[in-house]
This record gives structure tokens, C-alpha cells and sequence, in this order.
């Protein structure tokens, strides 16, 4: 089994209840560990153009047998299930799911590049992710997510609650924040 870090956000719909989808759909390739906080993020947009939704963000450590190229192929089929359809690529989505780290591999592929390319310029992918692996070695920068997380600026990002939102609950999605 090889220790997997997932990134996950979503901005369209009942945000959190897609995400909640998601970490219940990756049980049937993978074995999910750990879950990190919620937060909530600005939209990314190219300058001058309008902003989107507000995504909800989290990571997920989780362990699998799948080798990486079928492990994109299967969160792939786990976005589109849960209603994520081609599409521009700032365009909102119900879920984005980014395979961040992969054991201690760097993969250079057309189709996947692990780490995530932007892991460490984007603290509501950082940021969760520091709060499961603070130790976890980033293998293109010599460094912690730990330290990486540290050198952020947070701004645009708010942490909505623990762990336990993974679990579910009454809470709505418009509640969260």
C-alpha cells in the first residue's frame, strides 16, 4: 500500500456534502486514513476576470494499491460520478480532486504531475495538508509541507471546522460559513 495525499475542493452545489460524496467514493479503490479541517478559499481566476464561488477545501491522507496513473483514472471517474463535467479550467465545479503527493515519487507525465505543481504556492491546498503531514517531504523542494505551510500568506483562506465535517451531520453547506 502506498501513503497518498489527496486535495480536495469543491465550489458548486452543496460543497461540503460533494466533498463528504467524494471521501465515501474513494473507499472503494483506497483506504482513507486521515481527513484534514474544512476551509474555505477564494476562487482562482485569471486577473480581470470576474470571481467564482468560493470553494470549501480539505486533504485526505489515504493508502492504496493502485499505481499512480490508475489512480488518477479512478478520483476522475470519482469527479465526473458526483457530476463534474468538462469544462474550462477556472470554470466552478461540483469537485476538484488533485493526487498532491504520491509515497515519496515524482511523476512527470503529459497526463500526471506529482508533486501537485502548484502544492506549494497554494495555501488551501498547503494548508490542509500541513495539518495531516506537517512532515511529509516535499520531493521537488527539499522541504516539510510543514516549513513550505509556514512561508504562506493565508490570506483568502478561513478554516471552518475540524476534522469531524467529514462525518457529516446537520450542519448545511451555507452554514459552514
Amino acid at each position: 500500500m502506498t501513503r497518498v495525499f489527496l486535495g480536495l475542493g469543491a465550489n458548486v452545489g452543496n460543497r461540503e456534502e460533494h466533498l463528504r460524496t467524494a471521501l465515501g467514493m474513494l473507499e472503494r479503490a483506497c483506504r482513507v486514513v486521515a481527513v484534514s479541517s474544512l476551509y474555505r478559499s477564494v476562487a482562482v481566476v485569471p486577473e480581470g476576470e470576474p470571481p467564482g464561488p468560493d470553494y470549501l477545501n480539505a486533504a485526505c491522507e489515504v493508502e492504496t494499491d493502485l499505481e499512480p496513473a490508475e489512480l488518477l483514472r479512478f478520483v476522475k471517474q470519482v469527479e465526473h460520478d458526483i457530476g463534474r463535467r468538462p469544462a474550462p479550467r477556472w470554470a466552478p465545479r461540483p469537485i476538484d480532486i488533485d493526487i498532491l503527493l504520491y509515497g515519496g515519487r515524482v511523476i512527470d507525465t503529459a497526463e500526471l504531475r506529482v508533486p501537485h505543481p502548484l502544492l506549494a504556492e497554494r495555501n488551501f491546498v498547503l494548508v490542509p495538508l500541513a495539518e495531516l503531514a506537517p512532515e511529509a517531504v516535499h520531493p521537488a523542494r527539499d522541504r516539510t509541507v510543514g516549513e513550505l505551510a509556514e512561508d504562506l500568506d493565508l490570506g483568502g483562506l478561513a478554516h471552518l471546522r475540524g476534522p469531524e465535517w467529514a462525518a457529516g451531520g446537520a450542519q448545511a453547506d451555507e452554514a459552514a460559513e
